[in-house]
């Protein structure tokens, strides 16, 4: 049984009163998880950033958007004001997923259907813009992208498909997971198999016209700085 509007609203208010400096809550109601996502800012360097208000409705847009092609890939919206957004909860991070008991088979399942549905956005020209482990769920089979709010700055469409699936890969590498050659195949493959495989070349070009930065990442390794070696391995798989 659905809950009612008004009161995931009136929920909403009260957590929003209760934490007047929280830009993400969540509650829990008749056994249905939500967030809330105020517009506020989010802490970043807001000398590169647009007004609140703006990433605010800017988040909403793409939101939009990328739920008239797949609806199933966004996140489910429940309630919606001029300060605030309720959805409902997706189930537990990717990173979290890849981190549970869970079989290695299963979870390398589940970064194929995750490459597939990066892919899928990808073949209906939407760009997610920051597909990192945390900012997509897991759920019985269902997968949600979150955080729609990131903007990738490139000169044409394609390019922006090759750094989306750089950015997934990244979260990967990022982990050190023991399994993490296995895993990273598994994301490749899903993307390939549904459409990808000419984002996965454009990629291949992109790194090599930025060869520079594959030569320096290389020359700190020995640092073993976590994001330094993530785009590494990154140059290293895709070769």
């Amino acid at each position: 049984m659905s809950v009612d509007a008004g009161r995931i609203q009136t929920m909403a208010e009260q957590l929003i009163r209760e934490n007047p400096k929280r830009r993400i809550l969540d509650f829990t109601l008749e056994g249905q998880k939500y967030w809330i996502k105020r517009k506020l800012g989010n802490g970043r360097n807001q000398l590169v950033k647009y007004s609140v208000e703006k990433e605010f409705y800017y988040e909403i847009a793409r939101m939009t958007i990328a739920g008239k092609f797949h609806p199933e890939l966004v996140p489910h919206m429940v309630c919606l004001t001029p300060d605030y957004m309720v959805t409902l909860d997706g189930g537990p991070t990717l990173k979290n997923v890849l981190g549970s008991k869970r079989e290695e088979e299963e979870k390398e399942g589940i970064l194929e259907d995750t490459g597939a549905a990066l892919a899928s956005l990808h073949h209906d020209g939407i760009i997610h813009g920051r597909p990192a482990l945390r900012d997509i769920t897991y759920r019985d089979g269902k997968l949600t992208f979150l955080d729609w709010e990131n903007r990738m700055y490139a000169r044409d469409r394609e390019t922006l498909k090759a750094l989306d699936f750089l950015l997934l890969l990244q979260g990967i590498c990022r982990e050190n997971y023991r399994e993490e050659r296995s895993r990273v195949a598994a994301v490749i493959r899903g993307y390939e198999e549904n459409g990808g495989a000419p984002s996965v070349e454009n990629a291949r070009q992109f790194l090599k016209h930025h060869s520079i930065i594959g030569s320096l990442v290389h020359l700190l390794s020995p640092f073993q700085m976590k994001d330094i070696e993530s785009v590494r391995k990154i140059y290293d798989y895709l070769k």
